[in-house]
């Protein structure tokens, strides 16, 4: 049933040159947009590392609820997800660890074309520190067709190094659609041209699977 309204935005992921979750709600009226991908591939890089194109966006509905979209593809493009969704923060404004839950709904891309009507919860952590912050998102997904659930979890270490460069780590694991297990990480530089346009440039790693891994832009939007 989704099928036909869905399969043009795979189409643009497909097209388009990873997730950005977190604990913090964006500001009131404030837009973020990230996209990008794999631009070089290494080794036998397939699974899980690919181009793996996405797509980001959040907007600051109100001071606490967060609204967006978030969407890529993986595995050749047999495999991917688009999801619109919804957040709020947990604790306290003035509390520096920040807890935040996601509720959102979707589809998932299955390898033989099939769209599957996939519910999403999510839990974040995150913490800011001089020059700097960590965070973990984690993520529950249920395919109603199959009944499957599938997790995955990036943990997010980032650094200023100053108003110009960003270092950020980003190390990711979760169960795949066919129950297998995938590990990789993808250290990275951001460079901040302004307030509005940053470009993000590093490698990942995959450490499972096929072990390859790639080269990766994505561009980092704030409007």
């Amino acid at each position: 049933m989704l099928r036909p309204v869905l399969a043009p935005f795979f189409a643009l992921l497909l097209a388009a040159t990873q997730s950005h979750a977190g604990a913090w709600p964006r500001a009131e009226g404030e837009t973020f947009l990230s996209f990008g991908g794999n631009v070089a591939l290494f080794g036998e890089a397939v699974r899980p590392v690919y181009y793996d194109p996405t797509v980001y966006l959040e907007y600051g509905l109100t001071e606490r609820w967060t609204v967006g979209i978030d969407g890529f593809t993986s595995d050749k493009g047999t495999a991917g997800s688009l999801f619109v969704f919804v957040r709020y923060p947990l604790s306290h404004p003035d509390n520096p660890d920040k807890l935040a839950v996601s509720v959102g709904t979707g589809a998932t891309l299955m390898p033989n074309g099939a769209l599957e009507e996939t519910p999403r919860i999510g839990l974040h952590w995150g913490r800011g520190f001089a020059n700097g912050w960590m965070a973990a998102d984690t993520e529950l997904t249920y395919g109603l067709t199959r009944g499957i659930a599938q997790t995955k979890i990036d943990v997010t270490i980032g650094y200023d190094l100053n108003d110009d460069w960003t270092t950020v780590l980003v190390s990711t694991a979760g169960i795949g659609l066919t129950g297998d297990v995938y590990v990789k990480t993808s250290p990275s530089l951001l460079y901040h041209f302004n307030d509005t346009v940053s470009l993000r440039m590093g490698l990942v790693q995959a450490l499972s699977g096929d072990f390859g891994s790639g080269l990766s832009l994505e561009a980092w939007l704030r409007f």
